[in-house]
């Protein structure tokens, strides 16, 4: 491993604390945390509902603990998944890295460039952005702790999450196939 991802290692699993989420064998404990993630888009909401809040996990078992708390994600290649955040806030994996050291200040800072969205005409993807009372639910709800790192030190956990791609496994180990179910081709 590189130098510089070895001192991202030693970062991720010690004075970052990225392993108290981010463990085992794919970086996840698969446990739902509330990191204060901006949220864009439509939201969740039933076909009577309006709004475009999303509440995560409580949605599912409807407990207020559970409010904006999100599965957290592998981190397997986590360089080829972008958009990043439970609804792709962040377009760049550093961006979202950066998120993480201190979520409240972040989730207020939010400007919504970041994110990589297509023109949809009426899209209104920002509503929950403006919303200071839900933008204030959100923070109040973040279980992530602020963590000081410099810019060399988030460069180094970079460096560390580019070391766990894995070519074998972008390329599919079984193989790509030649069509899928429906029919259609799939591109090469």
């Amino acid at each position: 491993m590189p130098s510089a991802a070895e001192a991202g290692r030693q970062l991720f699993y010690g004075k970052a604390g990225c392993d108290a989420c981010h463990s085992g064998r794919f970086q996840t404990d698969q446990a739902f945390h509330a990191i204060a993630m901006p949220q864009i888009g439509p939201g969740k909401a039933a076909r009577f509902e309006s709004g475009f809040r999303d509440e995560g996990r409580q949605r599912v078992t409807g407990a207020a603990e559970d409010a904006y708390r999100f599965r957290t994600p592998s981190l397997r290649n986590v360089t080829e998944t972008a958009p990043y955040g439970h609804d792709g806030a962040y377009a760049s994996l550093e961006a979202v890295v950066r998120h993480h050291l201190d979520p409240v200040a972040a989730l207020g800072a939010y400007d919504l460039s970041q994110a990589r969205l297509p023109h949809l005409p009426g899209a209104r993807d920002h509503m929950v952005l403006a919303d200071p009372p839900e933008m204030a639910r959100i923070a109040a709800a973040s279980e992530l702790a602020p963590v000081a790192l410099s810019d060399a030190e988030v460069a180094q956990i970079l460096a560390f999450l580019a070391a766990l791609t894995d070519p074998a496994g972008l390329a599919g180990r079984l193989g790509v196939p030649g069509m899928v179910p429906s029919g259609l081709p799939v591109p090469r």
